[in-house]
């Protein structure tokens, strides 16, 4: 990342507890200037909680913006103030989400109309992405377009970097919570479909972190203790490491991270059945 004279910014969505609290401290601490987004009552004592004296940062306290990640005006809201703090924003962390709005797999009577899914999950998960990797390039061109000489020459252009929250169960199977699983899919897709082209065009790098089990607040206490005596907590420090990595490569696009246990994996796509399928998926319009 270039050197500037000003703290880079970053937003954070989920910020309020687990992956999204660790990694807001974590920037504030290397210099960050960190907008810390989430819908929870607590977030401004998650912000708050954020040591300020004892880390040597040079950045402003961490801002709370209240933020409904699945609706875009919402969304839109964060990233307006966001921007006002400088004229630009360095890194998104797209990490809120939820649990199965919907068990697919229960029973319901037969005798009644059948009544419709319930998708808050996937508005969460996979829809509130969508958003804010449109909000960022958005941002990320607006800076751009608005830059003047003067101003280059204070600060230097910083690549851009978004970097959405999957899963292990973005790449594996998980029947126990099918919608949660799709939408962490659909983020492994949406970074590898979209992330090459945004950063050759607007030198924004779009990449995916897939955490395996990691104490957060999501799932219930009984199922951390079950994987916490079975040996297979992922510590946060795998996940900080994870985003570190991304942060400080420049030629990294649509890559998925998976952090399991104590290491990191580049996990790549799977290899192309044949010519014909390599095809359609490079180059189907010549």
């Amino acid at each position: 990342m270039a050197s500037t004279s000003e703290p880079p910014v970053a937003i954070v969505t989920g910020a309020a507890s687990g992956i999204g609290l660790a990694l807001s401290s974590h920037l504030y601490s290397l210099g960050w200037k960190v907008f810390m987004a989430d819908i929870s009552p607590q977030g401004p004592d998650a912000a708050a909680s954020i040591p300020t004296t004892t880390t040597g940062s040079t950045a402003d306290a961490p801002t709370f913006v209240h933020t409904d990640v699945s609706s875009w005006p919402s969304q839109a809201s964060l990233f307006k103030t966001a921007y006002a703090h400088g004229g630009h924003i360095d890194f998104v962390a797209a990490n809120a989400g939820i649990v199965d709005s919907e068990a697919l797999h229960a029973v319901s009577p037969t005798s009644a109309e059948p009544t419709a899914p319930n998708l808050h999950t996937i508005d969460v998960n996979l829809g509130a992405v969508v958003h804010g990797l449109k909000l960022m390039v958005h941002y990320a061109r607006k800076e751009r377009a608005e830059r003047r000489p003067a101003a280059q020459a204070q600060r230097a252009w910083r690549q851009k970097k978004f970097v959405a929250t999957s899963s292990i169960t973005g790449i594996y199977p998980f029947p126990f919570q099918p919608l949660y699983c799709a939408t962490k899919h659909g983020v492994v897709g949406l970074v590898r479909g979209a992330g090459p082209r945004f950063l050759l065009e607007d030198d924004v790098a779009v990449n995916a972190i897939l955490p395996a089990f990691v104490s957060t607040g999501l799932p219930p206490g009984s199922t951390r203790d079950a994987v916490a005596a079975a040996g297979h907590l992922t510590p946060m420090r795998s996940v900080l490491r994870a985003y570190d990595e991304l942060l400080a490569r420049e030629d990294a696009a649509g890559e998925t991270v998976e952090a399991s246990g104590e290491e990191l994996y580049w996990r790549k796509p799977v290899e192309f059945a044949n010519s014909g399928s390599r095809w359609l998926v490079d180059d189907p319009e010549g």
